[in-house]
């Protein structure tokens, strides 16, 4: 029985290479994931026997999309198959096994062999940890068979050039790694506005991340490249008519950094800052503020954090009779400067420099480490505090989201 493959060009050139370590770096929505699947499901077809592994970040993204992306293809194809979701299995009948592993538990990456695996979004993890999954991916990839073993690699390149896919399939490469580059334009299933989406949502280096699957420089710049003092400063200052005042604040002891933001017409306006000895001077420090509502938006660690025996940071403030939007969690660093960079970049961020000299500071002199880290410093406060407030803030009112694609559509 013949069967039509739709596949994109950079799919088709994927699922058919024949290089032992092939790639498809891409953009969002590129179908690269479709392309992993179906690589997978054809390499155990040609060798009956011959199990696969599929990896995804964490075990939701493996319910939400590796399974169903794996049924489908099967069901295309025309092939039986059994699926164990408790032990996140498929079995197809009269072949193999395909045994689905998550990043965020690499302990689980053992006994079992596997003959081909795929590899989905390794670039979202930091360099170490990637390079940490793909070493006990490939101490599992040992099943012989009379074929060559491989491992293939679905990815944005998240971490640009200081990534573990960068230092695999960029620059000077071993042999056997093949780079397929797909851009999310290369599918024709995307909704007509998703690329529109992006632009919008992101600043234009990640744009160019995340549309053509492009490796860009992260930190050969500033953490804040988009900060022009010129550009993005306002006289605006806390009047009479404000009723709401937006707090981001960042705990440290003797260092304790808040920004204090207006918003007009949905944009974050930073109007005025202050550092604390602590929470409780961090509270005193408020009462500048009476008469108007104020809503913090804490360093998420405070939950625990605790100046007092009995009571939280964030306790502390609530039992003050402020308001605190906290996550459960702090969101990744890497999400926060996202953020701030994604409003920086449609000038949709005012900072009153006059007034808030500190952040302004942090602004435009934040850099990298080697590592690709932002600057810490041990002395409070210091620059990556009075970000790491604003921080908070931001990315609590707008974060960045990649636009959601319809799970029907073919090209997932």
């Amino acid at each position: 029985m013949r069967v039509e493959l739709p596949l994109t060009e950079p799919q088709e050139t994927f699922v058919f290479s024949e290089s032992k370590y092939p790639a498809i770096v891409g953009g969002l929505g590129s179908g690269k994931s479709k392309g992993g699947t179906m690589r997978l499901v054809l390499k155990m077809l040609i060798d009956p026997g011959a199990n696969g592994a599929y990896y995804m970040p964490t075990y939701d993204l493996i319910k939400l999309r590796a399974m169903p992306g794996i049924e489908q293809d099967l069901e295309q194809l025309g092939i039986g198959y059994s699926l164990n979701k408790s032990d996140y299995a498929v079995q197809l009948h009269g072949y193999g096994n395909i045994i689905l592993r998550s990043y965020d538990r690499p302990e689980r990456i053992i006994a079992y062999e596997t003959a081909h695996s795929i590899v989905d979004e390794i670039d979202t993890l930091p360099k170490d940890k990637a390079a940490l999954v793909w070493r006990k991916i490939t101490e599992r990839n040992r099943q012989k068979r009379s074929t060559v073993n491989t491992i293939g690699a679905v990815t944005t390149p998240d971490q640009g050039f200081n990534g573990f896919v960068y230092s695999k399939w960029g620059k000077n490469a071993q042999p056997g790694y093949e780079l397929i580059k797909a851009a999310t334009h290369t599918n024709p299933y995307l909704p007509d506005d998703y690329i529109e989406q992006i632009r919008s949502n992101y600043d234009p280096i990640l744009a160019e991340l995340y549309l053509n699957g492009e490796f860009v420089s992260l930190n050969e710049n500033k953490v804040y490249h988009f900060f022009k003092r010129s550009q993005h400063h306002t006289n605006r200052v806390i009047t009479d008519s404000d009723k709401f005042l937006y707090v981001g604040l960042d705990f440290n002891i003797g260092g304790t950094c808040a920004t204090i933001w207006v918003i007009d017409d949905n944009k974050p306006i930073a109007v005025d800052e202050f550092s604390s000895h602590d929470t409780y001077d961090f509270i005193n420090n408020l009462n500048k503020y009476e008469g108007k509502t104020v809503i913090v938006y804490p360093d998420a660690s405070g939950r625990s954090g605790s100046t007092n025996a009995t009571l939280s940071d964030i306790g502390l403030i609530e039992n003050a009779g402020y308001q605190v939007d906290a996550p459960a969690a702090n969101p990744a660093v890497r999400d926060r400067i996202n953020a701030v960079n994604a409003l920086l970049s449609h000038d949709r961020i005012l900072i009153n420099t006059d007034k808030c000299e500190n952040l302004t500071h942090a602004m435009e002199t934040q850099g990298y480490t080697a590592k690709g880290d932002p600057e810490k410093y041990d002395q409070h406060p210091a620059v990556d505090d009075w970000m790491d407030a604003s921080g908070y803030f931001i990315n609590r009112k707008w974060p960045v989201r990649k636009p959601a694609i319809n799970l029907d559509i073919r090209f997932n």
